[in-house]
């Protein structure tokens, strides 16, 4: 028996990185999966993975910055599978620049598909986890969520709405069941971040060096804590933005002095 056998779950974003792990994780565990992307060869790949693997699965295509497309995303996935347990809003879009310099479409587009999109992720999954009595909303948030970074303000501005936003819906619809929180990851090696090295003046090893671990956080790391929070060994977690960073943020060693490491 899996811990997520008779679930349904949605993965917005779920072609690569963070949300393609996610995926295969819940559907090792016995969850029926939906990945919702616009990247249709990449996220039929994922389900074609997990379907032969023995889980069950589907891609549906979605451009989450469009309600009606998350409604029907939602709602094939309820004629699909028989309703809606689990949901997790992680599709991102980013641009960036020094802020007298951002383009205003870009500004608008990257608010679109990672805040707005995420409210209209949970207003279309919501009336389906209440006809199931509960459910678990996940939304990918940042680290940058709770400080700025160089040239990256629609960035920083929408993952710090999504924490807020994510408390919201924790408290609204707690009562019911539901219950909703927020994963605010540190460098995860992803897609975005071989767009971020490109643009970063600190080499691939100075950005591990500023985590405690000493290294950048797999996707599949992400995913278990996700799973977590989705299962009911999370029941009593809600309205929690919970930092995955691998230490990144536990200091901010003014000192320079190193850390211990193994002979």
């Amino acid at each position: 028996m899996g811990r997520f056998d008779g679930k349904v779950a949605i993965v917005t974003g779920g072609a690569s990185g963070i949300g393609a792990a996610t995926l295969r994780r819940l559907a090792s565990e016995g969850a029926a999966v939906v990945c919702a992307d616009i990247d249709s060869a990449r996220g039929g790949e994922v389900a074609r993975e997990i379907k032969a693997a023995g889980g069950r699965a589907q891609f549906l295509s979605c451009d989450v910055g469009e309600l009606a497309q998350i409604e029907a995303c939602v709602a094939a996935t309820v004629r699909e599978f028989g309703g809606l347990d689990i949901m997790m809003n992680n599709a991102i879009w980013t641009s960036g620049g020094p802020v007298h310099a951002i383009d205003p479409d870009g500004w608008d587009k990257s608010l679109q598909i990672m805040l707005t999109a995420v409210f209209y992720g949970c207003r279309a999954a919501l009336p389906e986890m209440m006809k199931r009595g509960g459910g678990s909303i996940v939304n990918t948030a940042s680290i940058e969520a709770f400080g700025g970074e160089m040239f990256a303000s629609p960035y920083t501005t929408a993952k710090a709405g999504v924490v807020n936003f994510t408390k919201n819906v924790a408290i609204e619809y707690g009562r019911l069941g539901i219950r909703a929180n927020a994963i605010c990851p540190g460098v995860v090696e992803t897609p975005l971040y071989d767009q971020f090295q490109k643009a970063s003046r600190r080499t691939r090893e100075e950005v591990e060096d500023l985590h405690a671990i000493g290294r950048l956080i797999q996707p599949e790391e992400i995913a278990s804590v996700a799973a977590f929070l989705c299962s009911e060994d999370a029941s009593a977690v809600t309205g929690h933005a919970m930092v995955v960073d691998g230490g990144a943020t536990a200091g901010i060693n003014l000192s320079g002095l190193r850390p211990l490491e193994a002979d």
